[in-house]
């Protein structure tokens, strides 16, 4: 037929065919045959898109701050977002007739912008600096909350910030004031390993003293009983020498110097040489006299 010509969407797009104003097919993936001057046709890609943002804020100190990013959403309700939005295209190209496409992603970045505000404008420029993944859940966390699949028809996957940057001259004095940071806590290492060090060679040479006090103590202990024992041995052999005294009181010195006689006798085969001097003959025999 003059004038018929085919269309045919692909497996993640979805088409809506309108005839006179009036849907007359659609779907994912459909196809047909339309005539170009009474039909309209209005395309939406249902598959996922990847879509990049930066733009600029204040952190709560009133610094200034880009954000680097982006966030991973498909159209989950082409219905809903062909109601908003006018997907209509060249069927023959497939090339959209307005701006509309771009205006889409450009609102959801708007939605992004706007819950990312709130967190950003109640955090101090340091805490923002390292809190990426918590800005990114709790934006994700306030669309899921407005509503935003049901606005326009979007599941919103994922929402990443890959830089979150303050002006140069701030960042440098952030880098100075963190090196400066880094050598404090190196210098409080080193001091604390001295300290510890210092510590220790106390505790040894506590332990040593502690060791030198206790072997004297032992020493002493030592010392006493030794003394004790020698003083005891000596009062012993004392008392035992004046029990053998006490066996001679009231022997004459005759019988004293006999018995001493006798007991070279008994013990004449030990003694190798024995001398006795006039002096102690004469001694002998006055004592033997004496007694008599």
């Amino acid at each position: 037929m003059l004038g018929i010509q085919y269309f045919k969407a692909e497996p993640t797009e979805f088409a809506r065919i309108k005839v006179g104003g009036k849907v007359k097919k659609e779907g994912e993936g459909i196809s047909g045959f339309y005539m170009p001057f009474k039909t309209t046709i209005e395309m939406v890609s249902i598959a996922f898109n990847d879509q990049p943002f930066s733009f600029q804020e204040f952190s709560k100190d009133n610094q200034e701050i880009s954000l680097q990013g982006g966030f991973v959403y498909r159209i989950a309700d082409p219905r809903i977002a062909i109601g908003k939005y006018n997907f209509s295209i060249d069927p023959r190209t497939k090339h959209y007739q307005t701006d509309d496409t771009r205006k889409f992603p450009e609102h959801v970045l708007q939605l992004v912008r706007s819950e990312a505000r709130k967190v950003i404008q109640a955090t101090p420029l340091e805490q923002l600096l390292i809190m990426g993944e918590d800005l990114a859940q709790k934006v994700t966390k306030s669309l899921t909350d407005m509503g935003i699949a049901t606005q326009v028809g979007i599941d919103f996957k994922t929402l990443y910030f890959e830089a979150i940057r303050p002006r140069p001259e701030i960042a440098k004095a952030l880098e100075a004031n963190y090196r400066e940071g880094l050598l404090q806590k190196a210098d409080e290492a080193i001091y604390g390993r001295r300290a510890l060090a210092v510590e220790k060679e106390r505790a040894i040479q506590e332990n040593e003293m502690k060791t030198k006090i206790e072997i004297e103590q032992k020493r002493k202990q030592l010392v006493d009983l030794e003394g004790a024992n020698i003083l005891k041995t000596a009062d012993y052999k004392a008392q035992a020498t004046r029990k053998e005294l006490a066996a001679y009181d009231g022997v004459g010195p005759d019988m004293i110097v006999a018995q001493a006689l006798l007991r070279l006798g008994e013990n004449a085969a030990r003694i190798g040489n024995l001398t006795i001097t006039p002096e102690i003959l004469a001694g002998i025999m006055n004592g033997v006299r004496t007694s008599k």
